[in-house]
């Protein structure tokens, strides 16, 4: 969920074009929640293959990856690996709001209420150790890289981007900010809503304050690490505290505040990576998407060959720059 920061970060619209040939960390975590919410059918109720497997994530996850490709962008998939022991509390939350989702997508599906059961079906998301393995499974068929992060996604992609190995986060979170990624990008995803630029030094020039204030802030509002923050406490609230130097009176009241802000400034990453893309396994492709998942035949062998296509060429690309 992140940081609720609002309407306090400045955004600027861009076309996928603008990312040609850059490097983008995806918080994988986050976008796949994004497929399994969009990708559904009228009830609300997820795409499926003939075993009940839900198979929306592959789906979102194959077609978006080559759309992505076709722009000369290098996606790398960034998946979550062991929680702060702070998360824990709100997971649990989490874990609990979704339960009170289901009963209301339950009651509004005895009712036959198809509005109201896409609205709750899309808020009652679980991501499975299984899809989280066969996503993973997807994109080394594709051979499309990903990392595995010692503990929080988002600190890792931003550790790439720190590092000068990536240019932004993919993310509809703000949180890669607190870690200091230079740059998010948001809306990757979406088919109806403008791809936006969140970029580091333009946020700490509009609000006038620091990174270190903008993790004060985040904590005052509430973070993953102190869910809900101080009551009372919006983001223009917690904005003028920190402005105002007043921010220690607060502070004094949030319960482990030095180890959140500690998880922000020194996350746990790893340098544990490989960036490059490989040659797609055609066949295990084939195997997986149309055999295991039900996919369409006639639609996914275009897209196989696009993506070999693509790799190919980005591949020769290669070679032929290292001869100069």
């Amino acid at each position: 969920m992140g940081v609720q920061f609002n309407d306090l970060i400045p955004k600027r619209e861009i076309l996928l074009k603008d990312l040609k040939n850059k490097t983008l960390t995806i918080d994988s975590m986050n976008i796949l929640y994004q497929f399994m919410s969009s990708i559904r059918l009228n009830d609300g109720s997820p795409l499926r293959n003939s075993k009940g497997e839900i198979t929306s994530i592959y789906n979102g996850l194959f077609y978006k990856n080559i759309y992505i490709l076709e722009y000369g962008i290098t996606p790398v998939w960034v998946f979550d690996g062991k929680p702060p022991e702070l998360k824990y509390e709100t997971r649990e939350e989490r874990k609990k709001i979704k339960e009170r989702e289901a009963q209301k997508y339950k009651k509004a599906k005895n009712e036959g209420n198809l509005e109201d059961m896409y609205k709750y079906a899309k808020r009652v998301n679980y991501l499975e150790v299984k899809i989280v393995e066969n996503s993973k499974k997807l994109l080394r068929l594709m051979g499309i890289p990903y990392i595995n992060a010692p503990s929080e996604g988002e600190a890792q992609c931003s550790y790439l981007v720190k590092k000068g190995d990536a240019y932004g986060v993919v993310s509809q979170d703000y949180d890669a900010l607190l870690y200091g990624s230079t740059r998010i990008i948001r809306n990757i995803t979406s088919s109806n809503k403008p791809l936006e630029l969140i970029e580091l030094e333009e946020v700490l020039n509009h609000l006038e304050i620091t990174l270190d204030d903008l993790i004060d802030v985040a904590i005052l509002i509430g973070t993953d690490y102190n869910m809900g923050g101080i009551k009372g406490i919006g983001p223009k609230k917690a904005l003028n505290i920190v402005k105002n130097n007043i921010k220690e009176e607060y502070i004094k009241n949030i319960p482990n505040y030095h180890k959140i802000k500690n998880i922000f400034k020194n996350p746990e990453v790893t340098d544990n990576y490989k960036l490059n893309m490989e040659y797609p396994d055609v066949d295990g492709l084939k195997k997986f998407l149309i055999d295991e998942m039900d996919f369409s035949e006639k639609r996914v062998i275009p897209y196989v060959k696009k993506l070999e296509k693509l790799i190919h060429e980005r591949k020769n690309q290669s070679t032929l720059e290292a001869w100069f």
